[in-house]
């Protein structure tokens, strides 16, 4: 017995051909370009988390500069006793009477550079200042992150 071709046998060997290698070309090159996209804009999203842990660090270290202060009734470590003084009991003068170990070491930013500690600080002479070099790693530059930039 011989099947005999009808009209809805004749349309489904016409889908069931499947995509043309152009088709499957064109497919490809329309997820390489909005992959390519997302990577590329996903490179700012980690320098803005970069910025946000500095501006988060600079809060957790200045609470403990705070207690610091508080304790020692000597007011802010000395420049020169720096954030050492939050690590280790400092040896040169004033030295706060009540002193203990507030970090176990000291802070580095999210670029892997310790932390630049003013006393006095650049916008407001009578508190500390607590600085980050930046994306750069080099102090002094525009890109610098500092606690009295509000």
């Amino acid at each position: 017995m011989k099947i005999q071709s009808t009209t809805t046998n004749r349309q489904l060997r016409g889908l069931a051909r499947g995509f043309s290698l152009f088709e499957m070309v064109i497919v490809m090159g329309i997820i390489g370009v909005i992959l390519g996209g997302v990577i590329f804009s996903s490179r700012s999203f980690g320098e803005k988390a970069r910025i946000q842990r500095v501006r988060s660090d600079f809060n957790t270290v200045g609470s403990h500069i705070d207690t610091y202060e508080m304790l020692g009734k000597q007011g802010f470590p000395t420049e020169a006793q720096g954030l050492e003084a939050l690590v280790n009991k400092p040896g040169t003068s004033p030295i706060p009477r009540d002193w203990t170990q507030s970090l176990p070491e000291i802070p580095k930013d999210p670029w892997n550079i310790a932390y630049q500690y003013n006393m006095p600080g650049s916008k407001n002479p009578s508190s500390y200042e607590l600085v980050s070099a930046g994306p750069d790693k080099v102090f002094g530059n525009e890109d610098d992150l500092s606690s009295q930039d509000k």
